[in-house]
């Protein structure tokens, strides 16, 4: 039986002063907007400047009309004073079957229940209402899908997904795998059809943009590889700083985290603004990346307004080419071998909303997505000894010649079968052409599984921009003694696992005009383009030491701060046709993987109209669904 946990941090901040504002801001007399720091930082706090930067993108009066973003949570109180004007009873339903099958998501009136509603305002909390805070995309409309708190099946997870996906333009996802460093899980094989139908075919092909939260188990020693929903290629993992520009400390390392967002949770954290279901329905108190991937989302909601014809990929593009170094400090960043500077914990860096839209305005669609494959299968298989590690080398031609053949990489999953004595020792590596080393999988100490990887897909986007082509190395280690419990661990001369198959999967891009063998690198990627790396930069051209670089791109990336003049006026546009007239939704026509209608389509629409009908799930597919809350002690 499979948990899911809501990604939510405990408290802890106390109060400051307000924010003091720029003769050339916006003025709101929503009581709190003082307090929102994250969206409008002028340096009373620690750092200057250090914000979401949408200010320029709401003086150009982007402020998410059109776009349409559900919550897939605990519910959704509607009837708070700043949700009630943006929700959308379309973008909606309840699938705990607590409202007779409707579109009212409304969530039980208990503290455990408010989740959902907390992610949404961050969202799209009212503006000049005279209450609470302001949403980020604050004319954005916002559902709710009410599917946590108890038994779940993989039809109703998909369900979820893929409800209203004509309509819907973001999914919100603040939950997972529960983040204590033992357990393993993901979707299943609807839920998973379902996020690549959505990428496929959802927001009238352009893709649905699922956000989702990356998790709150680096205290207790977790890794998102070992979360399925993380590694997939079509979510958008974002994790946590707060207001230092530090990591939060209950961030995980994940290479397969796009970027983060500004919340709270550690010891002396400033608050959080947002609505509740309960009391006044106003709070200060919301943490964990279960409050950052909303934030990411409202971002997104204000590029979509600016540009809604981007793709899901290009919403990627966007954000690895944009996104800013927080703490240039802070041990860990690299620079990759196509010049984006990256780090386990911080993705590409930090979102910057006018930035984004700037680019987003100027940016050229991706192109079409290519995917090449490797499958081994290893014989003999390889014997993992204790303490030690072995490697597995895949020579990719990059499907030269071929219809899929790729020279520029997006994604890169990694697929193995590995038996051990002790799950939580294995760490996994992969080492690319270009001698970039991404953390697939670290040991988790809480681990004591014997389970082994079974058929186990992780991901990494710290490839991004990098040929395909050449030795790709992949090292599984024993890091014998990581896991203190481990059972079978009493002979130091044991074999402590056997690897015995191996997939790689790497997906990207085709451009004839990238050359087919490139020399040093002489740029890197800052402010959505390439720049030049200053001879004055102490830059070995291994890349083994990108410090001084990093900071320079720091440096830079803040002085050339994206104001409202530099955002180009926008011409007046026609609203979506699914924004002017709101859909009922509508099937998904999905085949099964051997291309034969799948029953799919039948189970997900019975469950929405018939099936439900609070009648327990089938005992063949009990999941448990759980929120990720993290409570800090403080």
């Amino acid at each position: 039986m499979v948990q899911r946990q809501a990604r939510e941090g405990g408290g802890g901040g106390e109060e400051e002063e307000g924010l003091k504002e720029d003769a050339g801001a916006l003025h709101f007399n929503d009581p709190l907007w003082p307090m929102q720091w994250e969206l409008f930082n002028r340096g009373q706090f620690a750092h200057s400047h250090l914000d979401l930067n949408v200010m320029p993108v709401w003086q150009r009066n982007i402020t998410g009309h059109g776009v349409v973003v559900t919550i897939i949570d605990d519910g959704l109180d509607h009837s708070n004073t700043d949700l009630r004007k943006n929700f959308v009873s379309f973008a909606s339903f309840d699938l705990r079957g607590a409202h007779g099958l409707s579109h009212d998501p409304m969530p039980l009136r208990d503290a455990e229940s408010g989740h959902g509603t907390r992610c949404a305002g961050e969202v799209a909390m009212e503006a000049n209402n005279s209450y609470c805070g302001v949403g980020i995309a604050y004319n954005a409309r916002v559902g709710g899908i009410r599917l946590l708190d108890g038994v779940v099946t993989d039809v109703m997870e998909a369900s979820s997904l893929s409800f209203n996906s004509s309509f819907i333009d973001i999914y919100i996802c603040s939950w997972g795998p529960r983040d204590d460093g033992v357990e393993m899980g993901g979707p299943a094989q609807l839920a998973e059809k379902a996020l690549r139908l959505g990428a496929e075919r959802g927001r009238g092909g352009k893709g649905n943009v699922f956000v989702w939260a990356s998790g709150n188990g680096g205290a207790h020693g977790d890794h998102c590889g070992a979360d399925g929903y993380i590694n997939s290629i079509y979510t958008i993992a974002i994790g946590a700083i707060t207001h230092t520009g530090r990591s939060a400390f209950y961030s995980e390392p994940c290479p397969a985290t796009m970027a983060v967002t500004l919340t709270s949770g550690n010891p002396g954290s400033l608050p959080v603004v947002t609505v509740s279901n309960l009391d006044d329905g106003c709070i200060t108190e919301f943490a964990g990346t279960s409050s950052a991937a909303p934030i990411a989302a409202g971002v997104i909601a204000l590029v979509l307004e600016a540009n809604p014809d981007l793709t899901w990929r290009d919403i990627q593009h966007l954000i690895a080419r944009t996104a800013k170094v927080p703490d240039p400090q802070e041990p860990g960043w690299i620079l990759n071998g196509a010049g984006f500077h990256v780090h386990d914990r911080y993705g590409f860096g930090l979102l910057d909303a006018a930035l984004m839209v700037q680019q987003a305005l100027l940016l050229q669609s991706a192109l079409p997505q290519r995917q090449c494959s490797y499958d081994m299968t290893l014989d003999p298989v390889r014997l993992l000894p204790s303490g030690g590690e072995v490697s597995v080398v895949i020579q990719s031609e990059a499907c030269s010649g071929a219809t899929n053949q790729i020279n520029t990489l997006e994604h890169v999953q990694v697929t193995v079968s590995v038996s051990s004595v002790c799950r939580g020792d294995l760490s996994v590596v992969m080492t690319s052409p270009s001698s970039t080393r991404s953390l697939l999988l670290g040991s988790r100490p809480s681990d004591a599984s014997e389970a082994g990887l079974v058929n186990w897909t992780m991901m990494s986007v710290q490839f991004w921009g990098e040929p395909a082509r050449g030795d790709w190395t992949l090292r599984v280690m024993d890091n014998r003694g990581a896991v203190k419990q481990c059972g079978r661990r009493m002979d130091s001369k044991e074999t402590a696992g056997v690897l015995m198959s191996v997939g790689l999967r790497l997906y990207g891009t085709y451009d004839p005009q990238r050359p087919p063998y490139e020399g040093p690198l002489h740029s890197f990627v800052s402010m959505g383009t390439y720049q030049p790396i200053p001879d004055s930069i102490p830059y070995l051209l291994d890349r083994s030491h990108p410090q001084a670089l990093v900071q320079f791109a720091s440096k830079l990336e803040s002085q050339r701060r994206v104001a409202v003049d530099d955002i180009p006026a926008l011409f007046p546009r026609q609203r979506k046709a699914s924004q002017a007239q709101p859909l009922p939704h509508s099937p998904l026509h999905i085949e099964g993987t051997d291309g034969s209608p799948s029953d799919y389509q039948e189970m997900m629409w019975n469950t929405l109209s018939t099936s439900i009908k609070r009648t327990p799930p089938s005992p063949q597919s009990p999941l448990r669904r759980q929120k990720r809350t993290l409570h800090t002690g403080s």
